[in-house]
């Protein structure tokens, strides 16, 4: 015996046979497509306040999830501009040395093609009897054949020609903007570092290298061609298997999985670890790990969730924040029309035909919202993408929205459209009849009001909105106490401005030389109080690895402990401000090359010195253990190409100096140890060159006269990043502040959403219960009784959204905390938060509840009366 249907299967195949006459066949419903779009424009316009908070709260939700998309998408998923196959191509996370990419090249069983190249690279290119800093790539022949690119002009590096090549390749943007298109420029000579080298090829179009994010190039030499002028490459730089600064990238071959070769290139790792009888080769954990060499930003792909869930989730937060807002907008709406709907439903009307013309009519919202919205990202991800990052070379970020990002803001403007408006309408279209054609009333008279849909809503609104404020709070707090004062030093009166003579030509000696000289003019000035040269400067991304060291005590192993390492000069801790607590500072006999002197930071002594002398206590620090290098994985950068000068060596430390906070974490005070400046550094300089660092009297234009100086030593010598040390940390901070802000808006426009979403139900609860509102003030009610029966539900709805939004949090800052530094400096219970956010969300909400309950006691008895 068949089994009858029950109420409820019923009920959802009346929905669907619903649903699906509202979405017919396109040809049917055209010939009334264009008169509900005339109707729905009408009925629009017809409102303008409805109108314009609908597409405002709209535009707002679409622009900031598109805008987290086109981030996601220009970070992590688009392309090298330029590359064939990109997605045949792998990469070494981290840097390797020379010796080791050789290794690598022998497994013809994985790879089609290998190159290695060196980046980032500064060079010093003469234009015009002036010298520009020009970035670039040392590269390995077959760089750009892997890479898989046509040349627009001439040729690439010769295989065949791996030394004493003195051939350069430009970008197509160099050759444009500083070559000016020359169509004779093969064959012509290009002075790189004061050597003369010959074009022989101009790169394509659009292309910038194999990570033009990270590593911009306008300028590739060959990195087997020999060391004339580049430092990079000097002593015996391609033989060293302690230098680790090649990035690695092969092509693999057809059906070659990534894990397969990842496996393989760890083993080949570990096999030269034996070979060479490495220390720690005992050790775990792999030492291989491939990325896709193919995409801007190089990220494994089970690492992509932790850079795309957090920005997906908080721009469907406040999406689905602005569709409810939207939503329960269309409800009291709707109940304005229930006389309307009702006539049209009497007469004849199909509700499948009113519900296709209330959903065209938020679809209509949608689209305005979807137009202001992707130009509000577009000019949003502008902006983010011209702003600097605070390292010395160009890391830059193309943000701009592209097709992907249009075709995401398509389908979310249609999402939006359905989502605001379809349970309005299927609700609005009703057949309940009698009780909306009634004059005075709208709606029936319900008895108590449980959970409603609309209630059901709004509290997901509150609960979104408070979880969003949190959120956002502990982002924006956490940076905001990242971005503390800085302290430690004087910044006022401070002035920096880099140097980098040997990328001008000059040798090791000529550089120590003309830079002693021109530090002894700069110090001559009236204007300067204090001047000196460094490589370290306070708040700057220092670029080094740092360095691991122990005690040189005699007998056992001493444990070993790591510390931020800085390079400065005799004068550096006098002008730049920093207390020397106990001991000396830097003297001229601590920069002779086999100088052994250090200091130290107050933090290293806290941390690992608990007792005992610290002035003329000796420390080691071996090369294995403090490396230099040109090898960069994101987010690790060290820019010092130099190793210590000696296998191992003893240091002895003459000085304890103030601790500076300067770092982006939120704990940024480190133990940190001060080298001395030697003269052979003048001949390894790092990414940023050399800064000579002035304090000067206050008003005086000393950046000026320190041109003029520097010009008057050697002219041919350029001058580059004249900065205020205000300057410096303002260039610093950007990316900080930048993400506070973002956090802060966007909590600020939950917060403005909720309190719009809570008085729109409030209005539609006084509009809903004006019958019985009437029967109450007829019947003696004052005021007071009736504000208090209006405000009751929408305290309620406040005080279940809180108690929900805060039990949301709770499991999100948890999850943060350990996922983002800068909230690990808020305490996780930070009453300025958990009670200053849900109060401040509480006030607002009930202060637009309160406005159109106000109204609810200007309800006239007999009017609301006349309905029965």
């Amino acid at each position: 015996m068949r089994e009858l249907p029950t109420s409820q299967t019923v009920g959802r195949l009346r929905l669907v046979r619903l649903l699906g006459s509202c979405i017919r066949v396109p040809a049917e419903y055209l010939p009334e497509l264009r008169q509900d779009v005339r109707y729905g424009l009408r009925m629009l316009a017809g409102s303008p306040g409805f109108t314009a908070v609908a597409v405002i709260s709209l535009s707002l939700g679409i622009a900031v999830i598109t805008c987290a998309y086109s981030e996601i998408n220009g970070l992590i998923l688009r392309n090298v501009p330029g590359l064939p196959n990109p997605d045949e191509l792998v990469a070494l996370a981290a840097p390797t040395s020379y010796p080791q990419y050789k290794r690598y090249c022998e497994r013809n069983d994985l790879f089609s093609s290998t190159m290695a190249y060196v980046a980032p690279v500064p060079f010093g290119i003469s234009l015009d009897a002036r010298t520009e800093r020009v970035w670039g790539h040392l590269v390995t022949p077959s760089y750009f054949g892997t890479l898989g690119v046509i040349p627009a002009a001439g040729r690439f590096f010769d295989r065949q020609q791996e030394r004493q090549s003195t051939d350069v390749v430009v970008s197509y943007r160099f050759w444009q903007e500083h070559l000016g298109g020359d169509p004779a420029v093969i064959g012509k000579t290009l002075l790189v570092n004061g050597q003369a080298r010959t074009i022989v090829g101009v790169g394509p179009k659009d292309f910038l290298g194999a990570s033009p994010s990270l590593f911009v190039a306008d300028v590739w030499l060959p990195a087997t061609a020999g060391a004339p002028g580049v430092p990079e490459l000097a002593d015996n730089a391609l033989e060293r298997r302690d230098l680790t600064m090649f990035q690695v990238t092969g092509r693999l071959k057809p059906g070659v999985p990534l894990e397969h070769a990842e496996e393989t290139l760890d083993a080949v790792a570990r096999q030269m670890e034996r070979d060479y009888g490495d220390a720690g080769r005992e050790r775990g954990g792999r030492r291989v790990t491939l990325v896709p060499g193919g995409k801007v930003l190089p990220i494994r792909k089970q690492d992509r969730p932790f850079f795309t869930e957090v920005l997906l989730l908080l721009g469907s937060l406040v999406l689905l924040i602005a569709c409810a807002n939207v939503a329960n907008m269309m409800f009291a709406r709707a109940t304005d029309r229930r006389r309307e709907i009702a006539v049209r439903l009497t007469l004849g009307a199909g509700r499948a035909r009113l519900i296709r013309q209330l959903l065209t009519e938020s679809i209509l919202l949608a689209a305005g919202a979807g137009v202001l919205g992707f130009i509000l990202t577009v000019w949003l991800m502008h902006a983010a993408s011209r702003g600097r990052m605070p390292y010395p070379m160009p890391i830059t970020f193309d943000l701009n929205p592209d097709w992907h990002a249009l075709l995401f803001a398509l389908a979310v403007t249609g999402f939006t459209g359905l989502a605001a408006g379809l349970v309005p309408a299927l609700q609005a279209t009703r057949k309940e009849l009698a009780p909306a054609l009634k004059e005075g009333t709208n709606i029936q008279l319900g008895k108590v009001r449980g959970l409603s849909l609309r209630n059901g809503l709004m509290l997901c609104q509150m609960a979104g909105s408070l979880t969003l404020l949190l959120l956002t709070g502990f982002l924006g707090l956490g940076i905001q106490t990242t971005m503390g004062v800085q302290q430690g030093f004087d910044a006022r009166n401070l002035y920096l401005i880099s140097l980098d003579p040997v990328r001008d030509g000059y040798s090791g000696a000529q550089a120590a030389l003309f830079l002693e000289k021109a530090l002894e003019r700069v110090k001559r000035l009236p204007a300067v109080t204090a001047a000196t040269l460094t490589d370290t400067v306070p708040v700057s991304v220092d670029g080094n690895a740092g360095a691991i060291f122990s005690d040189a005590r005699a007998g056992g192993e001493n444990p070993k402990h790591w510390a931020r390492k800085h390079v400065v000069g005799k004068d550096y801790f006098e002008t730049a401000g920093i207390p020397i607590l106990l001991g000396r500072g830097f003297g001229r006999e601590d920069e002779a090359n086999e100088g052994i002197a250090v200091i130290v930071s107050e933090e290293l002594v806290r941390a690992y010195w608990s007792g005992g002398e610290v002035v003329g206590r000796r420390i080691e620090i071996g090369q294995d253990e403090a490396k230099g290098g040109l090898g960069v994985v994101p987010g690790t950068f060290d820019f010092r190409p130099g190793v210590l000068r000696k296998p191992r060596q003893v240091f002895e430390v003459v000085g304890v100096a103030k601790d500076v906070s300067e770092d982006f974490v939120a704990s940024k005070k480190h133990p940190a140890i001060y080298f001395p400046l030697h003269s052979i550094d003048y001949a390894q300089p790092s990414l940023r060159g050399l800064t000579l660092m002035v304090r000067s009297k206050p008003g005086a234009d000393v950046i000026g006269a320190i041109e003029r100086e520097v010009s008057a030593t050697d002219q041919n010598v350029t001058l580059f990043n004249a900065r205020s040390m205000t300057e410096q940390i303002a260039q610093f901070m950007y990316s900080l502040r930048s993400a506070a802000w973002t956090w802060n808006l966007i909590g600020a426009f939950g917060l403005i959403l909720a309190s719009v979403g809570l008085a729109g139900v409030t209005a539609y609860s006084v509009r809903q219960r004006g019958h019985e509102i009437g029967i109450r003030m007829a019947l003696g009610a004052q005021n007071r009784d009736v504000l208090g029966l209006v405000m009751k539900e929408g305290t309620v709805l406040v005080l279940v959204g809180t108690i929900i939004g805060m039990a949301i949090t709770w499991a999100g800052i948890r999850l943060m905390s350990g996922l983002f530094f800068s909230v690990a400096s808020v305490r996780a219970f930070d009453p300025v938060l958990l009670v200053g956010a849900p109060l401040l969300l509480a006030s607002v909400a009930l202060v637009a509840c309160y406005l159109p309950a106000r109204r609810s006691m200007q309800i006239d008895p007999a009017v609301a009366l006349r309905g029965e």
